[in-house]
Parts: structure tokens; C-alpha cells; sequence
């Protein structure tokens, strides 16, 4: 009787230490010769349920080789329902590593992106990770007679998310947004513009122009990655009607945004145009290729330094051209379909010397979007 006991208690106890140490997986390749850095990997949350057998209220973490735990997000892509697990990995180049995922209690990590609706600066919407921070103007702007829908590029030299301490001060008068306090800037010029990177149908060659946004919904709010939504109000171009929407997105360290555009009109195809702002009367700097990049140097400001600007379209632009006050790149687009590429900047005060080294950067960046990291089970 008192063996049958002992064994009976020997598999109650393997069978507790089998559970506990129940986990998944997975092994993270990066296909190309560069080295990736603090990249986004994405796990179907689907697949971590099944292979865990998740219930109701389990929490789980992520750890490397070595066992540290990772942040991690549950992304829900604004549906309320979780669709996938993300995490940050550094890899060097044609590096394979592996990273287990378990139920267990994660531990608290700080966030590194941001975004929000500030309407105590007349609608703006203004998102940042810990490398850099963006704007895009709202309806109580435009009230004021100020149009606008393109990009506004916020240069940061520090990792704190600086949003709200920014809009206080300057609202409260204690420090401006437009100066340097040692964190950073407003310095760039937007105006009625596509700013940095927005993206307008083109009618005979001319950019057609939406005004500011109407609503915004964010989808995802941290700690890795924000996502969020623009409507727009409709507009004229070429004498059709155009609904706008943007789906915008942007993860922890990296300096450049997701975009998503969506046009509904009435046609079988429309021309789009991404643009890049370009100063009025001062010397051009850009790059541009058929492959997918335009890019642009700002003029040097004598205090604030200079602002490096990039868009990237996966598969391509079929033209780019210097038109309309702006560095474009063009494509045809079946209306109602995504029209997705990648928008950002950096700062001569925060990581690059010169417009070569932006344009390394930019083309390194390129290649992390052509050549995603892949995943095994």
C-alpha cells in the first residue's frame, strides 16, 4: 500500500514539475548579412493558446537563451481581440537564436512609445517611441484657418517619452517646444504641405491635397507599439470625390512609421504621389531610386543642426520627380486598396553626422523591410 502511495505521489509531482515547465519555442533567423537590432518579432497569439493551452486570465512571459525575460505587447490591431505577440530581438547577421515563451508573471517594464489626442493644443495627434516623435493636425487647428495633413517630425536626443512634459510646458509657458531644453525639438517646417512623408493623389501633375483630419482612433497604445487611425473629410482631385483614411504605426527604437493609405473614389485607378516637404530657395540634397527610397536633407540650421528624411515603398516608386515644393515618389493605386510604406526622419544631433551616413542608415532599413525576420515553431 505504501509503495502504490509513493508512486502515486512520484507522477503527481512530475506531472506538477511538467506543467510548470510547460512552454513554446521558437527559433528567430535573420536572412540577411546585416546586423538587426532591437527588431520587432511577431507570433501569432493563436499559435501561443494552442501550444500552451492558455486559459482565462494566464499571464505569460518571454525569456531569451539565458532565461531574461523580454518586454513584450499583445497587439489586438484595434479588432479587441489579441491577434498577435510582439517582442524585441537583436540579431547579427544570418544569426538563428531561440527565445521561450511560458506562462509565468512578467515582469513590469517601462514603456517606449506613445501617442495620444492633445486637444488642449487644438487637436493635435502626436505619437513618439524613445528615438524620435511625430504630429499630424486635428479640427480645432483647422477652425483657426490652418490647413494642413501632412507630417510633423518632433528631433529627440533623449529616450524619455516627452509628449505630455513638452505640450504642458510650452502651453504653460514655461518652455517652448521650439527651443532646445536638452531633449530635443519642434524645428521643422510643415505647413500646407505633405510634410514628412504623407502621401496625396496627383491629377496633370498637381498634388491633391486633403485638409486635417476629423477623427482618430487609436488601435494599440504600448509598450512597444502604437498604432492609431486618421479619417479624413472628403476632398476634391481631379473632379472626383476622395475618403481618405491613414493607419499609422510605430515601434519602440526604430526612427521610421508604418503607413497605410486607403483612397475610396470612383475610378479604376488613381496616380499617388509620397512626398517629402522641400524649403522653398535653398540648395537640394536627395536621393532617390526606382527601388523604393526618397530622401532628402533639410537645410542646416545654424542652432538646431539639420533634420535627415526618408520614405521607403516596399516594391518600389515607378517615378520620382522634384514637383509641387516637394521630393516625390509616385505609383499607380487601385482605389480602396492598402497603399502601405515607411515614413521617417533622424537628427544631425542625435546619431547622424551627414547625409551619407542618413542614406546608409536608410538603405540598412530598406533591406530589414525586404528581408523580414522569419520564425520556426
Amino acid at each position: 500500500m505504501q509503495t502504490k502511495y509513493f508512486i502515486l505521489l512520484l507522477l503527481i509531482t512530475f506531472s506538477i514539475g511538467c506543467s510548470s515547465k510547460k512552454g513554446l519555442t521558437i527559433g528567430v533567423t535573420n536572412p540577411s548579412s546585416r546586423e538587426r537590432e532591437n527588431e520587432m518579432v511577431e507570433v501569432s497569439w493563436e499559435t501561443v493558446q494552442q501550444k500552451l493551452s492558455l486559459s482565462e486570465g494566464k499571464t505569460i512571459i518571454v525569456t531569451d537563451k539565458k532565461g531574461k525575460q523580454l518586454p513584450y505587447q499583445l497587439i489586438t490591431n484595434g479588432t479587441g481581440k489579441i491577434e498577435e505577440l510582439i517582442f524585441p530581438v537583436s540579431l547579427h547577421g544570418g544569426e538563428t537564436t531561440s527565445f521561450r515563451i511560458a506562462i509565468g508573471q512578467p515582469e513590469s517594464f517601462p514603456p517606449m512609445v506613445y501617442g495620444r489626442l492633445v486637444p488642449e493644443r487644438k487637436d493635435d495627434f502626436a505619437w513618439e517611441n524613445n528615438r524620435v516623435a511625430f504630429r499630424i493636425y486635428g479640427p480645432a487647428l483647422k477652425a483657426t484657418g490652418e490647413i494642413s495633413n501632412g507630417m510633423d517630425f518632433w528631433a529627440k536626443k533623449t529616450e524619455s517619452l516627452v509628449i505630455d512634459k513638452w505640450y504642458k510646458d510650452d502651453l504653460a509657458g514655461v518652455a517652448s517646444y521650439h527651443q532646445d531644453h536638452g531633449e530635443g525639438l519642434d524645428f521643422y517646417k510643415v505647413g500646407r504641405t505633405l510634410g514628412l512623408g504623407m502621401t496625396a493623389p496627383v491629377d496633370n501633375d498637381t498634388l491633391c491635397l486633403g485638409d486635417n483630419f476629423i477623427r482618430a482612433e487609436i488601435l494599440d497604445n504600448g509598450p512597444l507599439r502604437i498604432t492609431f487611425n486618421l479619417s479624413y473629410e472628403r476632398y476634391n482631385a481631379g473632379g472626383k470625390t476622395v475618403t481618405e483614411t491613414r493607419i499609422i504605426s510605430l515601434d519602440a527604437y526604430s526612427l521610421f512609421n508604418k503607413v497605410t493609405n486607403i483612397f475610396e473614389v470612383d475610378a479604376d485607378q488613381l496616380i499617388v504621389a509620397t512626398g517629402i516637404v522641400m524649403e522653398k530657395n535653398k540648395p537640394e540634397i536627395t536621393y532617390g531610386d526606382n527601388s523604393g527610397i526618397i530622401a532628402y536633407e533639410t537645410p542646416a540650421d545654424k542652432v538646431n543642426g539639420t533634420i535627415y528624411t526618408a520614405a521607403i515603398h516596399p516594391t518600389g516608386f515607378k517615378d520620382t520627380r522634384i514637383a509641387n515644393g516637394h521630393y516625390l515618389g509616385l505609383n499607380n493605386y487601385q482605389p480602396g486598396t492598402s497603399y502601405t510604406y515607411y515614413a521617417g526622419g533622424g537628427w544631425s544631433k542625435a546619431g547622424f553626422d551627414n547625409f551619407e551616413e542618413w542614406m546608409q542608415f536608410v538603405k540598412e532599413e530598406k533591406i530589414r523591410i525586404d528581408q523580414p525576420l522569419t520564425i520556426t515553431y
